[in-house]
């Protein structure tokens, strides 16, 4: 009865992180598409590995902020949707999408890791799309 309960135990556990994550995702596809840099940094980690087109590299949850909302000032967002997603063998989730702007297509891509407050944005690229 014990062996049955741990094991309940254990998938409710994944089930529940897997929800929390799916609503983390949820939440920051939505401040992608409104254009939302302030919110969108919310989920970010202190220090963020950020590629925004020609900028590149680890910089604060501040300094991406600037960087995102200059990026979604010159090109406002009309359309975002995940194309892909996964899990990568250090248990981050990662998720592919395209992010359609007044100036073009961008592949958007964004890895969350479980921290304690829930799951963060420790990397976000941002690269010319097709």
């Amino acid at each position: 009865m014990f062996r049955f309960l741990g094991i309940l135990f254990i998938l409710l556990s994944f089930t529940a992180a897997g929800f929390a994550q799916d609503a983390e995702r949820d939440k920051i596809s939505a401040a992608i598409l409104s254009g939302n840099a302030k919110t969108l940094s919310t989920y970010f980690v202190s220090s963020i590995d950020l590629t925004i087109l020609e900028a590149e590299d680890v910089y604060s949850k501040e300094q991406a902020e600037v960087i995102i909302a200059k990026f979604f000032n010159d090109n406002k967002p009309t359309a975002f949707e995940i194309k892909h997603q996964g899990k990568s063998k250090l248990d981050d989730y990662f998720y592919i999408g395209d992010l359609t702007t007044s100036k073009g297509k961008y592949r958007l891509t964004f890895f969350l890791k479980k921290e304690k407050t829930g799951f963060l944005i420790k990397q976000l690229r941002l690269e010319p799309g097709d």
